[in-house]
């Protein structure tokens, strides 16, 4: 069965329309906000559940997983690069207080080009898998490794902490082939969106171009705080 075909399944089929019909409805006021984004990510994590039940790797998908893990992982780097440049810049600058630059790499918003299944109904529910409208994917709302990049005085992670959660190069392929894939060196990010998000492996193998965010963030205080007195403890709160 190509993917086409798996698309086309009744079940994939009539799921995803009712998604996109709820979605049809809250943009109208004509449901019930809270029940409708509820319903959404529920349809959603179910959609997950039976597009990947019918993927078999093979050397085809296997290719393809290759690929994007490389993508994924060049602008990961990317990503974490610029951050730190903004940082660094923020700092040269004089910016005050605490600062912090944050990085996050998400799956490009445009729907991938080269995904064999190009129909309206897959672009409009692209948009609602990535974030494009609403947010109902949580664990994906900093990027696909779901907690971003973070670069402050206090800390910056080395590549492979970004990459594969720890100094040494991993492999998260739990879940797939573990014979076929014993060599990938797959990222936590790909281990991410197909074990705690609600993308199908379906929807992101073809996937070859990202969007990268970066934010600066700088607090800082005009008082002393009160946590810096150092008789704080003997305080009597009955006066």
């Amino acid at each position: 069965m190509d993917v086409n075909e798996i698309f086309n399944l009744p079940e994939i089929k009539i799921l995803e329309v009712e998604i996109l019909d709820t979605q049809h409805d809250l943009d109208r006021n004509r449901y019930c906000a809270n029940a409708g984004v509820e319903f959404i990510k529920k349809a959603l994590m179910m959609r997950k559940q039976l597009l990947d039940r019918k993927f078999v790797m093979d050397e085809f998908y296997k290719k393809l997983l290759e690929e994007f893990n490389e993508a994924l992982k060049v602008q990961m780097l990317k990503m974490r690069l610029e951050t730190i440049k903004t940082y660094s810049s923020a700092v040269a600058a004089g910016l005050e207080g605490d600062v912090e630059a944050v990085g996050k790499c998400f799956l490009g918003y445009k729907y991938p080009d080269r995904h064999p299944v190009q129909t309206a109904r897959a672009r409009k529910m692209w948009d609602i898998l990535n974030g494009s409208i609403d947010n109902y994917v949580p664990l994906y709302e900093d990027g696909v490794n779901c907690h971003g990049f973070r670069c402050s005085k206090e800390h910056i992670e080395s590549e492979n902490q970004l990459l594969y959660l720890n100094e040494q190069e991993d492999n998260w392929n739990e879940g797939f082939d573990r014979e076929l894939t014993k060599d990938m060196h797959l990222l936590y990010a790909v281990h991410n969106l197909f074990d705690h998000t609600s993308f199908s492996v379906f929807d992101f193998l073809w996937v070859r171009d990202f969007d990268i965010e970066i934010t600066l963030n700088t607090e800082y205080r005009t008082y002393k705080h009160e946590a810096d007195n150092p008789d704080w403890d003997e305080i009597d709160y009955l006066d």
